[in-house]
């Protein structure tokens, strides 16, 4: 398509057209000079090369076999209760721990911008800042090595995350009061907020119930 515009152009205008043909036609007749090149070495190398022939495929051949054994040593994955255990305890006191501790406590801290169901007017503070932090350290520890334990835990991070984002877009700009609409969405984003709490204290519970692993202080009652 560009090809046959450019020929028009050089029928209209003259030497801009004739610059780009002849550097297309340069190239393509470079790739078949090559390719000709190619093809007039094939059969001289292919004459000196017949010795020369296993020397490329014996360093191939024992990568394959080098690397086999290395592949299932390096993804070690807990099967048995013994393995889990300690792959969970590994993760809480590395630092999961405090990433959840640092989560529960952010989430609390959020909710002191909820109004309250018996308040018909209410001016509130949304501030979710510290909560997008916690948010993005408790991913960077990546999944709990129990599927169990994980499910609640994921389910915590993702319902916070899009229970606040909820609220926030609720926030009517440059007015002071919500609409009905904007108080519907905001209380749709409070109650998936509430879902991510409930599996955040399902997550807590099921640590220590399982696995003995718990902070040393209750982080509930500090919000």
């Amino acid at each position: 398509m560009s090809a046959r515009r450019s020929d028009h152009h050089d029928a209209a205008t003259g030497r801009p057209g004739r610059v780009l043909v002849p550097l297309l036609l340069t190239v393509v007749t470079a790739v078949l000079l090559t390719a000709c090149a190619g093809a007039e070495s094939g059969p001289a190398s292919g004459s000196a090369t017949p010795p020369a022939r296993p020397t490329p495929t014996a360093p191939s051949s024992p990568t394959p076999s080098s690397t086999r054994p290395s592949s299932p040593t390096a993804s070690p994955t807990p099967s048995t209760a013994a393995e889990i255990t300690e792959a969970v305890t590994q993760w809480y006191e590395y630092g999961g721990g405090t990433a959840m501790v640092s989560l529960i406590e952010e989430a609390e801290k959020a909710q002191s911008g909820r109004a309250g169901e018996e308040e018909e007017f209410a001016l509130v503070i949304l501030d979710f800042s510290g909560l997008d932090e916690a948010l993005d350290t408790a991913r960077l520890f990546g999944s709990i090595p129990d599927p169990r334990t994980q499910k609640t835990w994921s389910a915590a991070i993702e319902r916070l995350d899009e229970g606040a984002r909820e609220v926030l877009a609720s926030a009517p700009e440059g007015r002071t009061f919500q609409s009905p609409a904007e108080a519907g969405q905001a209380l749709r984003g409070w109650n998936t907020f509430d879902e991510g709490l409930k599996n955040l204290k399902k997550t807590v519970a099921r640590l220590d119930r399982a696995f003995g692993l718990k902070p040393p202080s209750d982080p509930w009652e500090k919000g």
